[in-house]
């Protein structure tokens, strides 16, 4: 369910009742963030990144929260959705639950379908705790502790992940949970039996159950590894239901959205063992997508909780071409992406427990981005110099380099790739054009603690960046601004964005409302850049005169604008030059006669002297 569909039933008196009533303070320390009081706000370590110097701050007068260090902010709805990884509408149920806010009801019919989701979900928590108690207790899951045991498996980890054991009876499951009042129905529903033509018989049986929960920790499925080289095959996952789609689902993400967030970074290795060994070791920051290649849904799944993947190949880089096509949608999704190779015959598992964990931690230090590990996978034991095999490596890497969205990172791969290929950039660069290149905004570099590099903005983004900065501090000026400035005319995308906002916002009934500025922010770095602005120093005392030098500075930009697009036209339509020549002196003196007005008009204050 979206934010509209949330709406629509959950009406905007109760959602601004739920936000006045909800001490952002109080919800955030509840998460375990340890704040500390400093001045009117409070600080602490940022839970989104790793730091030394508590750059986190929470406003109580204006209850919303931003991070200096990684631009991460927003409001108490914001701050749950994020650091719990619900969506919005749960995010709403969660806080309206702790204030006991009754919701209104929903359609009858969306209550039944809620309702069935509810019931599948406390079916699958009963089938993990029953597959989990047979592990632990029946004398038939002794082999499945032994494999356990000589795979090196902790008792705390078997308790941690639940994991369960499958006996060889095949309606072991069906038995116990239609005395618990589940129907077979549901168990079908649910891929914990199949309903054949001799009768309904359990999926799973002699098997070791690894429990997959949704990354909130919900169970939707399970994946059975057998015992036997005879029971194939030999991994067997839930089918698709209502609640399980391999698609959309990483297993572990539940357990190390925390350590995600510190570290900034995501391991994504092959299997269940790899990812309980790696956890044991107290690598937490680790996933796997359970014998499924990545898809769109996984690379945005993973967008949210980290900006850089590494991922982890077994032995040798046979696999990555296999796994290519994901890899480029994690690009597409405008991660960073990283290629971990293990010695050969080796896997997570087996290497840390050979090698030790600091081996493997300087391996994943030392993982190469994903363009320099294509190339020389892509150059290893093949002729380079022949132009067949050149011109087919160019295009491998082509695919891959136009999902690149940070244009400062493809132009250093371009330079690479140019280097180790031998050929000519301006190729390389038509190639990239001809596979759909479009111009895309450089992204902010980050440094390993995941703090972002602010980028250098030019003259015109500098004071677009005031301007929207004024009305975000007053919102009372965005109906001065709406008269004088359409949207459109900012060139950055982001204040394009604010501004609609802003605009969309501004009515006659009541005044702008930023805490549902941000919750209407299309994305969360809207809404962390309009938290960031409100946390920062005072504003200036004359923000009417600021806007005013803005407003100037900025139609001195559009008139220039304006005869550009006359002498573009011009050049178009092949118009008399004397015709375009008088248009566009009557355009500069208009531009040189305004500029001169804005100079004697100006205040005594430098519009262009941004603050920090």
């Amino acid at each position: 369910m979206n934010r509209a569909s949330t709406r629509n039933y959950v009406p905007r008196e109760t959602i601004d009742e739920i936000l006045s009533r909800s001490n952002i303070v109080e919800v955030i320390s509840e998460c375990g963030v340890s704040l500390r009081a400093a001045g009117r706000d409070f600080k602490a370590l940022c839970p989104f990144h790793t730091e030394k110097t508590p750059s986190f701050s929470v406003s109580v007068q204006k209850q919303i929260f931003y991070c200096f260090g990684c631009q991460t902010g927003g409001n108490v709805i914001s701050f749950v959705e994020k650091h719990q990884g619900k969506s919005f509408v749960e995010t709403i149920e969660w806080l309206a639950e702790r204030l006991n806010i009754e919701l209104p009801n929903q359609d009858p019919r969306a209550i039944a379908e809620r309702q069935r989701y509810t019931t599948l979900e406390d079916l699958n928590r009963f089938a993990v705790a029953y597959y989990h108690d047979q592990l632990l207790k029946d004398p038939a899951g002794v082999p499945a502790k032994r494999y356990l045991h000589n795979r090196g498996v902790q008792g705390s980890t078997v308790r941690s992940f639940q994991l369960g054991f499958a006996k060889s009876g095949r309606r072991e499951l069906l038995k116990a949970a239609t005395d618990k009042g589940f129907t077979t129905q549901q168990l079908v529903d649910a891929g914990l039996i199949k309903d054949e033509d001799h009768g309904p018989q359990d999926r799973f049986w002699n098997r070791i159950l690894f429990p997959i929960h949704n990354e909130r920790g919900v169970p939707v499925g399970f994946g059975g590894r057998s015992l036997s080289e005879e029971h194939q095959p030999k991994y067997l996952n839930s089918p698709a239901t209502v609640l399980y789609d391999k698609s959309n689902i990483l297993y572990n993400l539940d357990k190390a959205r925390q350590s995600v967030y510190k570290e900034q970074r995501m391991l994504l290795v092959e299997g269940y063992m790899d990812v309980l060994m790696l956890c044991q070791s107290g690598i937490e920051n680790v996933v796997a997508a359970s014998g499924t290649s990545l898809s769109e849904n996984h690379a945005r799944l993973l967008k949210r909780f980290v900006p850089e993947i590494a991922i982890v190949f077994d032995g040798d880089a046979s696999g990555f071409q296999a796994a290519q096509r994901g890899l480029l949608r994690l690009l597409a999704e405008g991660l960073r992406v990283r290629i971990a190779l293990l010695p050969t015959g080796e896997d997570p598992d087996s290497f840390t427990r050979q090698h030790g964990v600091e081996a493997f931690t300087q391996l994943i230090d030392n993982a190469v981005n994903l363009i320099e590990f294509q190339i020389q996978a892509a150059i290893q034991n093949r002729e380079i110099h022949r132009i067949d095999v050149k011109t087919q490596i160019v295009a491998e890497l082509t695919e891959t380099l136009v999902n690149v969205k940070n244009r400062v990172e493809l132009n250093e791969y371009v330079k690479y790739a140019v280097k180790e290929l031998q050929i000519d950039k301006s190729v390389l660069w038509q190639e990239l054009k001809d596979a759909g290149l479009k111009e895309a905004p450089s992204a902010p570099r980050r440094t390993k603690q995941g703090k972002a590099t602010p980028q250098k903005l030019s003259v015109r983004a500098q004071i677009e960046h005031q301007l929207i900065e004024a009305l975000l501090q007053n919102p009372t000026l965005i109906p001065y601004v709406k008269s004088r400035f359409d949207s459109q005319d900012f060139t950055e995308q982001r204040y394009i964005k604010i501004a609609q906002l802003l605009w969309k916002a501004d009515t006659d009934d009541a005044p702008v409302d930023i805490q549902d500025l941000i919750n209407n922010a299309s994305d969360e770095s809207l809404s962390a850049f309009i938290s960031g602005v409100l946390l920062r120093k005072t504003p200036p005392p004359n923000l009417q005169a600021r806007v005013d030098g803005c407003l100037k500075k900025l139609r001195t930009f559009l008139m220039r604008d304006l005869e550009q697009r006359v002498r573009s036209s011009a050049r178009a339509e092949g118009a008399d030059d004397r015709e375009t020549l008088e248009q566009l002196v009557k355009l500069s003196n208009e531009r040189r006669a305004l500029s001169h007005r804005d100079a004697k008009d100006a205040p005594n204050e430098d519009i262009n002297d941004r603050r920090s």
